[in-house]
């Protein structure tokens, strides 16, 4: 089955390239932060508001980012392909409702009137892209970024340029990884992690989008996109408008569960009815509200179009947040994630903010009007099957009628939002714009996400589980907003933002009694802090220890449990001679599968310049991230039963644990309540070298297995039958175990096994 799915895997993800929009333009994934996003260089952002199936398999405003669908992107990451041919353990296949998508896509549109009289527009996304779109890959060698990107592991399969390695091919973005593990950044004034793309348009004018994120825990919770449009073609642009529109959706988890309610996975992507529970928020409305009330007159400051989800009718209880119910829960075991009682599955506050629109810089072209956006529109999303939406679309109308539905007066202008929840596309307009050839203008946004986990300071998952969730997640309106001041202040610092100290490599071993040894070198100690001189920049002072294990359906995101902190020289975790520190995990059991994450944190500072020579300090001591991908083990760690003498000579009784496994993630007495691995059976107490042979009732051999391991005692099973036809049904196995090691060659053990799902 295993072989099955790879290469399904491999030839669905090739047919969609060829049967969709996106043929010949592969995405580039930010997913440093906490947000994360797919782009191309035909300017998509995301997965396209469309109701084809794979337009939920790209990132997009992933809010907490944990998982991704694009699949061999992140191969690496999330599926260990040795282990999963060889029919390891810890080996996932992605499941949908694992994936808090925020958003059916972001637009960037352009309309305009050319000096002939002609009226054209051109857009790329939310819905899809207009046809005369081209991709015009960056070129970064002629760039201010030709000296940006450290080199980390794995950051030779994901970047794809640093002044280390260049393998950028076809028509994809540009993707920088600014960070390596034990380093500070040797580009101070960069973000983390930076996604290039670039296209034309007929109007002639070239688009390029820098999209920048951190993996620093004061500024993982937004994207910042610094749009450029230049006009490279012969012909003067007058009224140009510049667009900005988003399809965002709260939905993407909070649907597939409830089947026994009518919902299905489509639902999302197809804007059915029970997805249309959204509340939108834009702050310059007339009729804006914040949901704490109290801080209304403060956000009318800003200008932000954000949405939250709201109470669907079509459920007998609040499903505000999308609190999760048993009762109406899928008995599918891919639907069935670890999801507990009323928790909280869509609490997220997901908003899009206005960083700048009148750049300093001489350089660029300002709008004529003094008050920006001067349109905010929205449109009634509608099914997309039905073909009902009612935002413009190059399908349904003309480059006329879509300009007259974006600009001007006309019922759709958002000088009242929606009072009441559904779902549908907004707008911001910038402009109008005078362009002639050669001129170009520049607006910056931020894409930001908050919950009241991140408000209170907590792990999404063990805040979402808590009776106080309901009522806290107003708190994400107040987080979103925090996280895009601080979005706001790197960008106005030029991205010069205090940095806390770099990332560790983390490797992991077995010890004799089956727990998790954790390591990791000390070269981090010689990092220096570019913010500051001398020894002052020798700032790391020790190390923090998380771990997280199942049950969960975020895996590796949480919860975080805090183990142990360790000082910078701590003599019984740190041996000098080697420069390793290591440290066993006395509370992990062999079978169970494991995440870790060493966090390093510095000695504060007492003061911080900014740009300008300001003094921001003092700065509290920092400690790095757990956001990123490259901050943890994404693939779990699990540790092993070691080999005996005893278990060679096979003294000890054979054992398959659980026995009798049943399927049921409130028991997890009867199976391993790992979501990563629901299925997996243990074969414990092996000898070296043996055969393991699976019956059924009629004697049909159902598996077979060859174990030779010198240093473990144990064999998983995930249930997959001999035929690789799937997995084996309910019932009474009878198993039998042949050694071949020298110490017990030739002998038999036998048992029975009770499968029950």
């Amino acid at each position: 089955m295993k072989y099955i799915f790879l290469s399904l895997f491999i030839l669905i993800n090739t047919l969609f390239a060829q049967l969709d929009m996106t043929e010949g333009y592969r995405p580039r994934n930010l997913t440093r932060g906490k947000m994360w996003s797919s782009y191309r260089n035909n300017g998509l952002d995301g997965g396209g508001n469309r109701s084809k199936s794979d337009s939920h398999s790209q990132e997009s405003l992933t809010y907490p980012g944990n998982m991704s669908r694009v699949g061999l992107d992140f191969i690496e990451y999330f599926i260990d392909v040795s282990a999963y041919l060889a029919g390891e353990p810890n080996v996932i296949e992605i499941p949908r409702v694992t994936i808090p998508q925020s958003s059916k896509g972001q637009g960037v549109w352009i309309l305009a009137v050319d000096d002939q009289g002609d009226t054209l527009v051109s857009y790329s996304g939310p819905r899809n892209v207009t046809y005369d779109v081209q991709p015009a890959p960056y070129n970064i060698n002629n760039s201010p970024e030709a000296v940006l990107g450290d080199t980390t592991y794995h950051n030779l399969e994901r970047s794809n340029f640093s002044t280390y390695h260049n393998s950028i091919t076809g028509n994809e973005p540009i993707e920088i990884h600014n960070y390596r593990y034990h380093h500070y950044t040797a580009h101070n004034n960069s973000p983390e992690e930076i996604i290039i793309s670039q296209w034309n348009t007929k109007t002639g004018i070239r688009v390029t989008r820098k999209a920048y994120a951190w993996g620093y825990p004061n500024f993982d919770d937004f994207i910042i996109q610094e749009l450029v449009f230049e006009n490279i073609g012969t012909k003067i642009l007058d009224p140009a408008y510049l667009t900005l529109m988003n399809s965002f959706s709260l939905n993407a988890m909070a649907h597939g569960w409830a089947d026994k309610f009518g919902m299905n996975w489509s639902d999302w992507r197809h804007n059915r009815q029970q997805t249309q529970d959204d509340l939108f928020f834009y702050t310059k409305a007339d009729t804006f509200t914040a949901d704490d009330s109290e801080n209304t007159d403060l956000y009318k400051n800003y200008i932000m179009f954000y949405q939250r989800d709201d109470d669907w009718v079509g459920t007998n209880w609040d499903d505000t947040g999308q609190p999760y119910k048993l009762e109406a829960a899928s008995a599918h075991a891919d639907e069935m994630q670890g999801q507990l009682e009323n928790q909280l599955l869509a609490y997220q506050y997901i908003g899009m903010g206005i960083l700048d629109y009148l750049p300093d810089n001489t350089d660029f072209v300002h709008p004529s009007s003094p008050i920006q956006p001067v349109y905010a529109k929205w449109w009634h999303g509608g099914e997309n099957n039905q073909f009902d939406y009612e935002d413009p679309n190059s399908g349904m109308h003309t480059d006329e009628e879509m300009f007259t539905m974006v600009i001007g007066n006309n019922d759709q202008d958002i000088t009242k939002t929606p009072q009441e929840p559904g779902l549908g596309t907004h707008a911001l307009v910038f402009g109008p714009y005078r362009l002639e050839p050669g001129q170009k203008t520049k607006l910056v946004i931020a894409f930001v996400g908050g919950s009241g986990a991140d408000w209170l300071g907590e792990d999404e998952l063990t805040w979402s589980i808590t009776e106080d969730a309901t009522t806290e997640r107003i708190l994400g309106e107040q987080s979103m907003f925090r996280n895009f001041d601080q979005a706001k202040f790197a960008y106005e610092n030029n991205y010069n933002v205090p940095d806390p100290p770099p990332d560790v490599k983390i490797f992991f071993a077995n010890t004799r009694l089956g727990q998790i040894k954790i390591k990791w070198h000390d070269d981090v100690e010689d990092a220096l802090d570019p913010d500051y001189e001398n020894e002052e920049a020798r700032d790391v002072r020790g190390y923090r220890v998380y771990k997280s294990w199942p049950p969960s359906h975020y895996w590796h995101y949480g919860p975080w449990e805090f183990l142990i902190d360790i000082p910078v020289g701590s003599p019984k975790y740190y041996n000098q001679e080697n420069g390793t520190y290591s440290y066993i995990d006395s509370t992990s059991f062999s079978g169970y599968n494991y995440y870790y994450s060493v966090h390093t944190y510095d000695s504060g500072h007492d003061h911080w310049i900014d740009i300008n020579g300001n003094d921001v300090g003092p700065i509290p001591p920092l400690e790095s991230g757990m956001t990123s991908v490259e901050q943890k083990n994404p693939i779990a760690i699990t540790p092993y039963q070691g080999s005996t003498a005893s278990f060679d000579s096979m003294n000890v009784p054979i054992r398959v644990v659980p026995n009798p496994y049943r399927m049921d993630f409130n028991d997890p007495l009867h199976m391993y309540p790992d979501v990563a691995d629901p299925y997996k059976l243990r074969f414990i107490n092996l000898p070296k070298a043996c055969i393991i042979r699976l019956y059924s009732v009629n004697g049909d051999l159902v598996y077979e297995r060859k174990h030779t391991n010198e240093n473990s005692a144990e064999e998983s099973w995930r249930q997959d039958t001999i035929s690789l036809s799937g997995r084996v049904d309910s019932g009474i196995y009878f198993w039998v175990v042949e050694s071949f090691d020298p110490a017990s060659n030739g002998q038999i053990q036998k048992g029975t096994l009770a499968i029950v799902k």
